[in-house]
């Protein structure tokens, strides 16, 4: 993660970046670009600012590095890219030190299903929108049902899963290893082989909203649904 701002603001450059484990980056013209393989930025400085320089280096949200804007004041924490990759969790850390996270991601407000899904490697999209399916048409619901879809965190790079998810149109949260382990879960697991506890039931019960599992997990060839509300 990174801290970007002037050097006239260094002080509270320094704040920020304890607060948040960061590295601070100075800005200059054009620094942008070298800040693309950071998780997360965190710009104390204009939006405009912000927004016109991340413009050009822009690819997709899949690899782009959230953008959280902090206003002078130190009052609010904006997530502008991948709310639902880190941004919002970073503008909720900064809660704790006082400032309001300004989230704007639809999933916060929508009601509906959360789907976790495990699935094993080089998964076809074809067999992830199955899966979904599937388990929905099970459940007596359909895609219009669905809140959010989730994972884990090592799964970030699955192909197949995030170009299903594309397809369907709805959000996808990648959650940390260390939260799974976290989750009471109903099911066994052979996750516990990588070091989990769960993929599927965790992650279905992290992104859900009342905490109930009301699909336990099923397998569908190489995909694992789960589903809470």
């Amino acid at each position: 993660m990174a801290v970007i701002g002037f050097g006239k603001d260094i002080r509270a450059l320094r704040r920020l970046a304890d607060w948040l484990r960061a590295d601070i980056i100075l800005y200059k013209p054009g620094i942008w670009g070298s800040l693309l393989d950071y998780d997360c930025i965190v710009a104390y400085m204009p939006t405009g600012i912000v927004i016109r320089g991340m413009c050009p280096w822009l690819r997709s949200k899949w690899v782009d590095p959230a953008v959280v804007v902090v206003d002078k004041a130190m009052r609010f924490a904006i997530p502008l890219l991948g709310g639902h990759h880190g941004g919002n969790e970073v503008a909720k850390m900064l809660e704790n030190y006082g400032l309001t996270a300004v989230i704007t991601t639809a999933m916060e407000y929508s009601e509906g299903l959360s789907v976790g899904i495990g699935c094993r490697r080089g998964i076809s999209a074809e067999d992830v929108l199955y899966a979904i399916k599937a388990a929905l048409a099970e459940l007596g619901a359909t895609l219009d049902d669905v809140r959010v879809i989730a994972t884990v965190e090592l799964k970030k790079d699955e192909e197949g899963l995030i170009e299903a998810v594309d397809i369907i149109k709805k959000p996808l949260v990648f959650v940390p290893a260390e939260d799974v382990n976290e989750i009471e879960v109903v099911s066994p697991s052979r996750a516990e082989d990588i070091g989990l506890r769960s993929v599927a039931e965790a992650c279905a019960l992290y992104c859900s909203k009342e905490k109930q599992l009301i699909f336990p997990k099923r397998v569908y060839g190489g995909v694992t649904i789960a589903i809470a509300r």
